[in-house]
């Protein structure tokens, strides 16, 4: 691509050089012409290759770009279905912080009101970290599901320009 667009800077100063000598009176119409058109032919030609390359350097970031988003997907929902797994069999939230867990209690001497009202707060605060994790999932698989989309619009306009 690198070359290509650095012949079409050479064939534009070609054209350029062209239309000053011309003014210059160096050529005459017939000879400007004559020599426009050639470059014009090699222009549109090296036009043409570029549009062609930079539609193959489109696609395929395109298709890179999907793959990894379907990737990052399947792994986003891999993990979700596995907590959601954990949750239903009874096992506790999964936690990618380790100091999230409450180290258990080895007192005996606690009373069992201040057990079941200890038990009730961690419940509440498994409860409310279950529903966090739920809504930041939720935001993720919303963020990809709209990043699929947009790499799905692209690609129907790059098939719409084929």
């Amino acid at each position: 691509m690198k070359v290509l667009k650095l012949e079409k800077l050479i064939i534009g100063s070609a054209l350029n050089t062209i239309y000053e000598a011309h003014a210059k009176g160096s050529i005459n119409t017939i000879e400007r012409d004559r020599l426009l058109q050639k470059y014009k032919l090699d222009l549109s030609g090296l036009e043409k290759t570029i549009d062609e390359n930079q539609r193959v350097v489109d696609l395929y970031d395109l298709e890179v770009t999907r793959d990894e988003l379907v990737k990052n997907f399947k792994a986003k929902l891999a993990e979700i279905e596995a907590q959601v797994k954990n949750l239903r069999s009874g096992g506790p939230p999964l936690r990618s912080n380790p100091e999230q867990r409450k180290p258990e209690s080895t007192d005996r001497s606690d009373t069992v009101a201040q057990d079941k009202s200890e038990h009730q707060a961690e419940d509440e605060k498994s409860r409310n970290e279950q529903d966090q994790q739920i809504t930041d999932a939720e935001k993720r698989i919303d963020q990809i599901r709209e990043e699929v989309l947009k790499a799905m619009d692209r690609l129907e306009q790059i098939e719409a320009e084929g």
